[in-house]
């Protein structure tokens, strides 16, 4: 491993003094007041001159990976406001997109103040292509509308269906639609890890619904090596998983100690944009829909005990407030805790009688803040009266629960300093300097408290002895504005110190 020595140093959450920052053997060697230290006669030295900053390295704690990859091949509906202009724009797409075999994708349609949602059907998407098989996503990922060579595909027989697929039906449809050949999905997968590196991060969670431990091997060994990768999995995955003697933090052979098994992802509920999401009150003008619990609670707590039992932390999606409740009454019940760096997933909507619980049980609060952006208005128009137990991250804060900051991609982008901004400043991009924009400034985090919760060591700064992820950069990020936040410009990145991106 390269020695390198950072002189004339700035450090997030040190002041203004500049300091002597060692890399050596993969570590933070030692920290020093400038001056002190002479350079090892070993070491590259790269002087900051006092202007740029060396911190802890980020983290994006929740992504689909392969599926955000992808994304790029893939048309988005995010900005679209109808059905007819979504088949529009599909209808003038189409035409462009290779018959390679593999399922045409649309993703992000988000429908709740579309005028016309009933006309997204498989007949509409059947009325644009009936050969290849084209499915469309709505945002959130929980459902999907696919036409009728999709629906067969997929193992759906198309004659009488409406072509929407919904919560479980989705998740195996989205597992078909990502089969994709190694030698394509690699590539895209290699190009997203280096872009993620190049904003700064050095680990991710990958939730794919796909046994990715094998994948993330062959990457590794394929040359993708610039991110730390914790692979997440299913109950689908548990008995192989548990034959193979995985456990939740084993190192990966043949990895470069770079991927290791994650937790055990667990899904209760739907999503808000879907009005699946396990709410106490029900949606409006739907008195009978309360969301959609997926376990009974005895059953959850069986299979937390199961994995438990393996050696696996939990990953637990809860978005609606019935939801958390239920999961986290589930957690206390267990005959022993969960492991720690077990988390809800989202926690969207809180009673907020419920969160000592969350602080009592330790579990941390994986946190998406794009999400906050993109909710919004269906916060309102399907939470109303609730807005302010919505995306409570200051609350959670306040409480003392670990939060930890992610994007969910492909749901939002892989884009920590997005998250940053909008968790310091619930605003969207473009809206920092329009008065009054901020959504519920109350539950705002505090630089310090979201930096923390974006940081590969979870510190606001380095410490001697912390493994040498770093990022170098042109400013302090805890007196940034939401616009220096976005434009954000990372001079270097490195991964137990060796370079994955340097442009200083």
């Amino acid at each position: 491993m390269s020695t390198t020595l950072f002189t004339n140093a700035r450090l997030v959450g040190r002041g203004d003094e500049t300091y002597s920052v060692l890399v050596r053997g993969g570590r933070i060697a030692f920290i020093e007041a400038s001056g002190s230290a002479s350079p090892p006669p070993d070491a590259k030295v790269h002087d900051l001159a006092g202007s740029s900053f060396v911190a802890p390295s980020l983290i994006d704690a929740h992504t689909h990976f392969p599926t955000w990859a992808m994304a790029a091949k893939r048309i988005d509906f995010y900005t679209a406001k109808s059905a007819a202009e979504v088949l529009d724009r599909v209808r003038a797409w189409l035409p462009e997109q290779p018959d390679d075999g593999l399922f045409v994708v649309g993703q992000r349609m988000r429908v709740g103040e579309w005028p016309d949602v009933a006309d997204m059907n498989r007949l509409a998407l059947d009325s644009l292509e009936t050969v290849r098989p084209l499915v469309l996503f709505f945002a959130g990922f929980h459902s999907l509308c696919a036409n009728s060579a999709a629906l067969k595909r997929i193992g759906f027989e198309p004659e009488g269906h409406s072509g929407v697929l919904e919560e479980a039906d989705c998740f195996g449809a989205w597992t078909k639609i990502g089969q994709i050949p190694p030698a394509v999905l690699d590539v895209a997968v290699d190009l997203a890890a280096r872009n993620a590196a190049a904003m700064g991060i050095t680990e991710i969670l990958d939730l794919e619904m796909d046994f990715n431990i094998d994948h993330w091997t062959r990457r590794v060994q394929k040359g993708t090596d610039v991110l730390r990768v914790r692979c997440g999995l299913y109950e689908q995955h548990l008995p192989s998983a548990i034959a193979a003697g995985y456990k939740t933090g084993d190192v990966l052979p043949n990895t470069q100690g770079l991927v290791t098994v994650g937790p055990h992802k667990i899904i209760t509920d739907g999503s808000l944009g879907s009005r699946t999401a396990c709410c106490h009150d029900p949606y409006p003008n739907e008195p009978e829909n309360f969301g959609h619990f997926e376990y009974e609670p005895k059953t959850l707590k069986s299979m937390m005990e199961k994995a438990i039992d393996a050696g696996f932390a939990l990953a637990v999606h809860a978005i609606g407030d019935k939801a958390n409740q239920l999961t986290l009454q589930t957690f206390a019940s267990l005959s022993k805790p969960a492991l720690p760096g077990s988390s809800i997933e989202h926690a969207q909507l809180l009673t907020f009688s419920d969160i000592p619980l969350f602080t009592g049980l330790g579990l941390i609060a994986s946190i998406q803040p794009a999400h906050m952006v993109d909710d919004r208005e269906l916060c309102s128009q399907f939470w109303p009266g609730r807005e302010h137990r919505a995306y409570a991250f200051k609350t959670l804060a306040d409480a003392g629960v670990t939060l930890k900051l992610g994007s969910d991609a492909p749901v939002a982008k892989v884009d920590p300093w997005d998250a940053l901004a909008v968790a310091i400043f619930r605003t969207a991009a473009g809206e920092e300097d329009l008065p009054s924009s901020a959504w519920h400034p109350e539950q705002c985090l505090t630089p310090s408290e979201a930096w923390r919760a974006v940081t590969s060591n979870g510190k606001i700064s380095l410490e001697v002895g912390d493994r040498a992820d770093v990022v170098v950069l042109p400013m302090d990020p805890l007196k940034a504005d939401a616009k220096e936040l976005r434009s954000m410009q990372v001079m270097g990145t490195m991964l137990g110190g060796r370079w994955t991106h340097f442009a200083m």
